[in-house]
């Protein structure tokens, strides 16, 4: 019997992986030269070859990849004519250059299985090997085919896909499946793959997918942007540019427990304003779908190609072309075009598609239980849609959490920027450049909340000037810039990104209960015009940057704190009462409550004049060349 062991390196890709595969020697029970709880022991013909961690935070999963019915393409004619051999480069990632080869392993030509016009599926304990069929619609490994309710209850369960040219299993038009306990190994494309996003009520659960390989070249930007990618006969679906283990593109499944290691992201959840393919005139939204359980998902080795992709992507855009060729065009980074509003009233169902949902009408997604590690941008990164996230874990990644809309509720969550083990990267590659940061405010009006959040081992331990040590003198506090696990220099506990003068806060957010365990630098305002000489003035965000520390577990002042910007042409603007607390690190203000939550302040009247309001940024006032926003005065 064949396994797979799964890599816990940072980079999983066909140029550099640590996946290995062994054969089972023999498996030997009850005995008792082992740990406590270690049931069995299980002897490999071939020697490990990599370090393969298990720690109290994350392990190396195993699949057993060998089943007793086998369904395989052909040995002489099925591999691609001409494969990766790992020697292809291109721009430096994380101090790496090695890429997978976009003119390589394009016609892998295997077997299928499809069930469809009125057909039952219930497949387990099957392998399927070589199978799928490189950029052919409809030719994967295992395929539901538009059955729509006819197939309640078909399964597809106890199984293994490896080597596979082209997808693990799609769901396409079909509901009240199961999908469930496979084992996915070495596949092109995306893996769980519900197609066109019409398709609901179905179970994917304990499901294992390892070392997913993308098509193209992986897109990336500067900022929040990627290039485009538009279908054509290289690409038959454009968002296999960032192939991951599963595509999720209507939320009102039921996703649990599964993990997937490698990929452009580890679970994708694409927004899809109208749904693909036969469904495209379909009357429902996907992405206004409401969530069922989003449960205890692990993913990890993925995000490498792009800092905001993330291991969970709630991300990238999948739309019909508007030059009425009727081809899709995939944009992989931030869209403000197209949003997820998961919504209670189906305003398709009532004629009235792109209705606005009203708030009391508005839903939240729920990420429950969730885990991200190894990730060397962000765990889990969302553009758009309100979201609650709950009971969720990173451990060893750049980034805990990215929320970029309104409207977040995250609860008892545990960032572990560094676990103190010595992160697998590539030649050239270097931890130093995976961040570390806990969680950063963004300038966009975001009225989170954080609740109940413990942060572990986050923000840098010190510089030439700064030991960062007045909330913490431990001296393996944070993470400093040690080979092998060290982290950036500016990372930080919590960040303040301050791009801009139409985007300030405005709606305050709030956190509750946080907890900081051997933690280095908490704060960082980051001015990001403080680069030029002479700086111009910071931006109106970052002069308005605020949060409510509701029980002062933040500040350290056990007491209701209002955190405000400390930069310095914020002037007077936080500092309100003479015992105001200015944390030089952020550099923020703190404003304790007093007296009971009034404060002393006098009555003033301001009317809003919305023209004046649209020229800032532009041109009353504005970033960088433009003219100063200065403020015309403080209350005190």
């Amino acid at each position: 019997q064949r396994i797979v062991l799964v890599t816990t390196a940072v980079k999983d890709s066909r140029d550099w992986h640590q996946n290995e595969e062994f054969t089972i020697m023999s498996v030997e029970d009850n005995i008792t030269a082992v740990p406590e709880g270690v049931g069995a022991v299980v002897y490999l013909e071939e020697s490990i070859q990599h370090r393969h961690v298990a720690n109290s935070g994350y392990q190396a999963e195993v699949g057993l990849l060998t089943r007793d019915i086998v369904i395989q393409g052909s040995e002489l004619d099925s591999e691609p004519s001409s494969t990766d051999d790992g020697t292809y480069t291109d721009r430096s990632v994380y101090g790496n250059s090695g890429a997978p080869d976009p003119s390589k392993n394009l016609d892998g030509f295997g077997g299928h299985v499809m069930v469809h016009n009125g057909g039952l599926g219930y497949v387990e304990g099957v392998e399927l090997y070589r199978m799928g069929q490189t950029n052919v619609l409809g030719r994967y490994p295992m395929h539901f085919h538009v059955l729509g309710n006819d197939c309640t209850g078909c399964y597809f369960k106890d199984s293994s896909v490896h080597r596979s040219f082209y997808r693990c299993i799609s769901i396409h038009g079909t509901h009240n499946t199961t999908t469930t306990e496979n084992v996915a190994y070495d596949v092109t494309g995306y893996c769980y793959y519900l197609e066109d996003g019409v398709e609901e009520d179905n179970t994917l659960s304990f499901n294992l997918v390892a070392h997913v390989h993308f098509m193209g070249k992986a897109p990336y930007g500067g900022g929040q942007t990627t290039e485009k990618n538009y279908q054509s006969v290289d690409m038959i679906l454009p968002a296999d540019a960032t192939a991951s283990g599963f595509y999720i593109t209507n939320v009102h499944n039921d996703v649990i427990g599964n993990v997937a290691s490698g990929g452009w992201a580890g679970f994708a959840f694409p927004i899809l304003y109208q749904p693909l393919g036969p469904h495209k005139d379909v009357n429902m939204r996907p992405s206004s779908r409401t969530s069922k359980t989003l449960d205890g998902n692990t993913a990890h080795s993925a995000g490498w190609w792009w800092g905001h992709a993330g291991a969970f992507y709630f991300g990238a855009t999948l739309y019909y072309n508007t030059d009425g060729s009727g081809l899709l065009v995939y944009n992989a980074g931030r869209d403000t075009s197209f949003g997820r509003s998961p919504c209670l009233v189906d305003k398709c169902a009532a004629g009235n598609c792109g209705g606005y949902c009203q708030p009391h009408e508005q839903a939240w997604v729920r990420l429950s239980n969730s885990k991200a590690f190894l990730t060397p941008g962000v765990g889990l990164n969302s553009w758009t849609g309100r979201m609650e996230i709950v009971g969720y874990e990173a451990h060893d990644v750049g980034l805990s959490l990215e929320a970029l809309e309104s409207g977040f509720w995250v609860d008892n969550m545990l960032a572990v920027c560094r676990t103190g083990e010595n992160l697998a990267m590539p030649p050239n590659g270097q931890t130093t450049y995976i961040k570390g940061d806990g969680f950063f405010w963004y300038d966009t009006g975001q009225e989170h909340i954080i609740s109940d959040a413990t942060f572990r081992n986050c923000g840098y331990r010190q510089s030439a000037t700064n030991n960062y040590d007045q909330y913490d003198s431990s001296p393996t506090r944070g993470c400093y810039t040690e080979s092998g696990y060290g982290c950036q220099s500016k990372s930080t506990v919590f960040g303040f990104l301050t791009h801009s003068d139409t985007h300030n806060p405005e709606v305050m957010q709030a956190t509750k209960n946080i907890k900081f365990e051997n933690c280095g630098r908490r704060f960082y305002l980051r001015d990001f015009r403080d680069g030029n000489n002479p700086p111009p003035p910071s931006t109106v965000s970052g002069r308005t940057q605020n949060w409510h520390d509701h029980d002062g577990t933040v500040s350290g002042y056990d007491e209701p704190t209002l955190i405000g910007s400390g930069l310095a042409d914020a002037g007077l603007w936080w500092e309100v009462e003479d015992d105001a607390t200015f944390d030089t690190h952020g550099p923020l203000w703190f404003v304790k409550q007093q007296n009971g939550p009034d404060r002393n302040l006098g009555h003033i009247k301001l009317e809003w004049d919305s023209s004046l309001h649209s020229q800032v940024g532009d041109s009353i006032c504005g970033n960088g060349p433009l003219i100063d926003c200065l403020p015309e005065g403080y209350i005190k």
